[in-house]
């Protein structure tokens, strides 16, 4: 798993992903035939097959930002207010430790805390945004010396073990781009041509995947991202999305997409015919690139495997290695077995 970790250690929010487009260009070294990195900072490695001349175009997408925030405004007191990129509940963050990326000076750690409230009232509600302040531990003319507008803030959270389960800041979807490369290594189908692109941008809108889909113009699009759980304390059974340790989810509908009902059949009875663990995924609310390749990719099959995650878009999600070892392997078997022939 040190892949996993470094890719999950990494820093790459929204629109700064090029330290993980180095991670992925380097582990897929010799297991592609071309690499080229757009404008967007998708990295699309291509390998081409060797069989026939009508080779199913697929197109394999796991996004590699992570959700985090920008240097908004200092005040005069040397405490910095963000704002955030991409979905955060702002519950989730207080008293972390967060990496400060500035312009000049590197990296400077920084707590995220909120701002003070007078009343009982005020204290025991969520809160918003504009409470949340970073507190450097510097005077305010060194925090101005080196702080500026629009530098860019990741957690700070470290890959770990948790039982059978790993805990990380960034599996969302740093696991999805893991899961990519490892199939790319293990696959062997001289029948298709495979596009991995690790995507750009998709926490604040799917950007980098419409416009990698549009390029690549697939036959087959699969994402692979993560999805909720729902197998906590106190969460309604019957909105439960999946659980640890099952396996990994075949997605049929999220609020962006209705997946492919013959892809996912087909992907289904894969699962089946392999005995790999799997689980069927209907997320009420949530996308991925999924829905980018279905739209933007004209005839397209598409769906996604995800991953089962606790505590998603916190600096502490859950994964199950299970799960991960899952959803692998059938990628893998899929890129085995689809070829020119298949029906959909």
């Amino acid at each position: 798993m040190d892949l996993l970790r470094k890719l999950c250690e990494a820093d790459g929010i929204s629109g700064h992903e090029d330290s993980i487009v180095s991670i992925f260009r380097d582990a897929l070294e010799g297991y592609a035939d071309s690499f080229n990195t757009d404008a967007m900072k998708n990295i699309i490695a291509f390998k081409s097959g060797t069989l026939g001349d009508s080779r199913p175009k697929i197109m394999l997408a796991g996004h590699i930002d992570e959700i985090g925030f920008l240097v908004n405004n200092l005040d005069d007191q040397g405490f910095a207010s963000v704002v955030p990129v991409g979905g955060w509940d702002p519950a989730n963050i207080l008293g972390h430790t967060v990496r400060v990326h500035t312009r000049n000076s590197g990296i400077m750690a920084a707590v995220m805390h909120r701002r003070y409230e007078l009343t009982q009232k005020l204290r025991d509600t969520s809160p918003a945004y504009d409470k949340l302040y970073l507190d450097f531990g510097l005077p305010c003319d060194d925090v101005k010396e080196k702080i500026s507008r629009g530098d860019w803030v990741s957690m700070d959270t470290d890959f770990n073990e948790l039982g059978n389960c790993f805990v990380a800041k960034a599996f969302d979807d740093r696991v999805g781009a893991f899961i990519i490369i490892e199939a790319m290594k293990r696959y062997d189908n001289p029948s298709i041509d495979v596009y991995a692109v690790g995507t750009a941008q998709e926490e604040v809108g799917l950007r980098g995947s419409t416009v990698a889909a549009q390029t690549i113009n697939p036959d087959i699009g699969i994402a692979v991202d993560i999805t909720g759980s729902g197998d906590t304390p106190g969460f309604p059974a019957r909105m439960k999305i999946s659980e640890l340790g099952k396996g990994v989810t075949i997605k049929q509908m999220d609020s962006s997409v209705i997946c492919s009902t013959s892809l996912v059949e087909y992907i289904r009875k894969l699962a089946e015919k392999n005995g790999i663990d799997h689980q069927m995924e209907i997320l009420v609310r949530g996308g991925t690139d999924t829905a980018s390749m279905q739209k933007f990719s004209p005839g397209a099959h598409s769906t996604c495997l995800s991953i089962p995650t606790r505590y998603g878009h916190s600096p502490v999600a859950v994964i199950s290695r299970h799960d991960v070892e899952c959803a692998i392997d059938l990628l893998t078997a899929f890129l085995n077995d689809v070829g020119p022939n298949i029906n959909l």
